[in-house]
């Protein structure tokens, strides 16, 4: 078995809920407690960060390991979902998991444990979640940031005990997932809040006046010290893909930084404000996140966003306002149950818009959306994939203008693989 063999393997034999939705979701207990027992309990041998929250938890993650990077600490780091290899999911020092390692857990998996389960395969998630596990016990990590997948309550993440979790970061609570976690902020803060860990310390990122007094409540009946970065001044630090949304990501950051230093040992000494500074400045580079409001090219610009939901997209039209150019053209792709009467106030009226689907079950068909465009009083056309849509809009687009790929990651892996991938190693 090659690699491209192992991850057609998982991608075949364990529904993955990105893909085709709710029919891939098996939410965690039994599959992946025995999943980690088999493997030796991995999630209990590394320190770490337990990140859930509709927007920014990926950021969130990012950041606090280039820090502890910079400060010279092996740094796992797990986040979901990736733009082009399924290797960027797992990382140490913003280095990828070798293919080898792949390839190995895969097949271990296929010849010792497979069988004797039967039909009761855990899910996608679950196996990669097992296999960052496993890769930074093995790698003897000094900290994992790890992200959830969804919610958090069921998540697969959440076999994370307070045996080793020193910190838990809610970063905020918006509507997404709603078939899932539930149809209120107060729902789904109540599965958020289910990475809340008995005495270890809580950071919440934003203030919602219906979330937060659940997030509130489950902190003070597990006992765990709950701070709010919100209430943080703003300060001037400056961080790569300076973005308004990722200005409220900072304050996150550094609120959690600042619990660390106090909380645990051996980030006090290491966690310097020139350290800080210094990870932080140079964060997306060091870590390899992409799809933040990233700036792919120029005349045209050109701008990859994964900001999918109302929440998400609150700061679209400001941060709009930051660049400058002639038009707009925008390429847009979906997936389905997209709460698109929320975001549709948050769409740009000016801009001549591209309808198109990325190239996954779970999409929304291309001239659904077209349809639902134009109801909307928005300008475009309607393209069947994402490839096309932006050989059009680049063709449409003149040298002072602007071209934003968005509406999920999956229309920006697209993208990306079709004409911006880089040499994978």
């Amino acid at each position: 078995m090659d690699y491209q063999q192992a991850v057609s393997f998982l991608i075949d034999h364990f529904p993955q809920y990105q893909k085709i939705g709710i029919e891939a979701y098996k939410p965690f207990p039994h599959r992946m407690l025995s999943l980690a027992n088999w493997l030796g309990n991995p999630q209990d041998q590394f320190p770490g960060i337990h990140i859930a929250g509709t927007n920014g938890k990926g950021s969130v993650a990012h950041m606090l390991a280039a820090v502890f990077q910079h400060a010279g600490l092996r740094t796992g780091l797990y986040t979901s979902p990736h733009v082009l290899d399924f290797r960027e999911r797992i990382k140490v020092n913003g280095h990828v998991i070798s293919k080898e390692e792949v390839v190995g857990f895969i097949e271990r998996f296929r010849t010792e444990r497979m069988e004797s389960l039967g039909g009761e395969l855990p899910s996608f998630f679950d196996m990669t979640t097992a296999m960052a596990f496993r890769y930074f016990a093995d790698k003897k990590v000094d900290v994992a940031v790890i992200e959830t997948g969804l919610g958090g309550r069921l998540d697969s993440t959440n076999i994370l005990t307070e045996r080793s979790v020193k910190l838990s970061v809610i970063t905020n609570i918006g509507l997404d997932h709603c078939d899932l976690l539930g149809d209120s902020v107060e729902k789904i803060a109540y599965e958020k809040a289910g990475i809340i860990k008995k005495h270890v310390p809580l950071v919440v990122g934003e203030y919602d006046p219906g979330s937060f007094p659940v997030l509130e409540k489950k902190a003070r009946e597990a006992e765990a010290p709950l701070f709010r970065a919100f209430e943080r001044p703003d300060e001037p630090y400056l961080i790569e893909g300076n973005t308004l949304y990722q200005q409220k990501n900072l304050k996150t950051v550094l609120s959690a930084l600042d619990i660390l230093r106090k909380t645990t040992p051996v980030f006090s000494s290491l966690l310097t404000q020139e350290i800080i500074a210094g990870g932080l400045e140079h964060f997306e580079t060091m870590t390899g996140l992409h799809g933040r409001w990233e700036h792919l090219g120029e005349h045209p610009a050109v701008i990859a966003d994964t900001g999918h939901n109302a929440h998400g997209l609150r700061y679209l039209k400001d941060q709009l306002a930051r660049e400058s150019y002639k038009e707009l053209y925008i390429v847009f792709g979906v997936v389905q149950g997209k709460d698109l009467a929320g975001i549709a106030p948050l769409l740009p009226g000016d801009a001549y818009y591209f309808f198109t689907q990325a190239s996954i079950p779970r999409a929304l068909p291309f001239r659904q959306l077209a349809d639902w465009g134009k109801a909307t009083g928005l300008k475009g056309e309607a393209v069947p994939n994402v490839k096309e849509a932006f050989e059009k809009a680049r063709n449409k687009a003149s040298r002072e203008d602007l071209i934003l790929v968005g509406g999920s990651t999956f229309t920006i892996a697209d993208l990306m693989e079709n004409f911006f991938c880089r040499e994978k190693n």
